[in-house]
């Protein structure tokens, strides 16, 4: 269980800090939920595209230009169709994608809507 409210002052952000860590130490934060740079250009021409898909995602970044990593909302059985469809909607833009990333952290699957035992996890 995440019930904290019973641990010393300061546990629960230490565990935030050391799972954190990896990613300031190495300069990496792929794979991770943490925001990024992004060009406020590319960002203004791929507003269009990041209106159509509303609140399911969240920019985190944008790597080398090309590489637009999100923050995915929606349903983890939608989202391999959801990172081709916001490929496909950041070209429309004129704008140069070789790869757009969808973040989740460590949710892998919902198992309220993919059929699956809510009661096994952990999830």
């Amino acid at each position: 269980a995440k019930n904290n409210e019973w641990l010393p002052k300061g546990t629960s952000e230490e565990y935030h800090r050391r799972k954190t860590a990896i990613y300031k130490e190495k300069g990496v934060i792929t794979g991770s939920t943490l925001k990024g740079d992004a060009n406020p250009e590319i960002v203004a021409k791929i507003q269009p595209a990041l209106d159509i898909l509303g609140d399911v995602v969240e920019l985190l970044s944008i790597e080398v230009d090309t590489v637009f990593r999100f923050k995915y909302h929606g349903l983890m059985k939608n989202k391999r169709g959801m990172e081709a469809w916001a490929g496909v909607l950041i070209r429309n833009c004129d704008v140069d994608c070789t790869g757009v990333v969808f973040e989740t952290g460590y949710r892998k699957r919902d198992p309220w809507y993919d059929g699956g035992s809510h009661w096994y996890g952990p999830y």
